[in-house]
């Protein structure tokens, strides 16, 4: 009776561990069905597409694609940015795909066909350019190289930093490397695009003192009131010799 009565309790026993096991198992299954779940993008959180949103194709030479990639596709990609667009292109037909809503595609086929001209000369600016996304500044040619820095390395960091695109133009075919001075089209919204402009005049007045304090007001009152909030605007203060330093902090941080 004794022996029956342990067969018994060792039958309960491993019916008891194969519930815990099963039990288990399918405990991990849930788990793991939950983390496939998770790791999907809701519906819900996809960006909503605008009732314009639509597709443009540009046909572009070889020579444009490699110069509209740019190195590692960073081109490429640094105009859909700034453009927020959405930008393919596929090299074996030669075909740019712009895809977003009405604006983001201008900008975008805008953007690039002013990247591409740059292979060839200087880009060329039309008065109707402007969608809200444009400041033009006037650079004094004695500072022009500088601010373009060696392979044009110093515009790219101020691009690359204030997601902004930047390059030297002429305005409704009228040449744009004057005597004096030539003109810089700067892209992108306009808080970007004012970070990028006094980064740019900051390298100007290192070459040409003074400069700023010429154009100061017609810096300060540009673009004000134009961003979402209707409330843009842009604040100066004024620094001695001794307090500069100190304001910029080690190396500019």
């Amino acid at each position: 009776l004794k022996a029956a009565a342990r067969r018994g309790v060792d039958r309960a026993r491993d019916k008891m561990g194969r519930g815990r096991s099963d039990s288990r198992s399918k405990s991990k299954a849930r788990s793991r069905s939950r983390s496939r779940s998770c790791s999907r993008s809701p519906a819900g959180d996809r960006r909503h597409k605008p009732d314009d949103y639509g597709v443009d194709t540009l046909k572009i030479t070889d020579d444009d694609a490699a110069f509209i990639l740019g190195k590692g596709g960073k081109t490429k990609e640094k105009v859909a940015r700034v453009s927020e667009a959405e930008i393919e292109l596929f090299e074996r037909d030669l075909i740019l795909e712009i895809r977003g809503s009405r604006l983001q595609r201008r900008r975008a086929k805008k953007y690039a066909e002013g990247v591409m001209a740059q292979r060839t000369g200087p880009v060329s600016i039309a008065e109707d350019y402007d969608d809200g996304d444009l400041t033009m500044i006037d650079i004094p040619q004695e500072a022009v190289g500088f601010v373009t820095g060696r392979a044009g390395n110093f515009l790219r960091s101020i691009e690359e930093e204030w997601n902004t695109l930047m390059f030297f133009c002429e305005v409704d075919g009228k040449g744009g490397r004057r005597k004096d001075y030539e003109k810089l089209a700067i892209f992108g919204g306009v808080r970007a695009r004012r970070g990028s402009e006094l980064k740019v005049l900051s390298a100007v007045e290192t070459k040409v003192p003074g400069y700023y304090s010429r154009i100061r007001d017609v810096v300060l009152d540009r673009d004000i009131n134009r961003d979402e909030t209707g409330t843009w605007g842009t604040d100066s203060m004024t620094f001695e010799d001794d307090e500069l330093s100190y304001a910029l902090g080690k190396q500019g941080g």
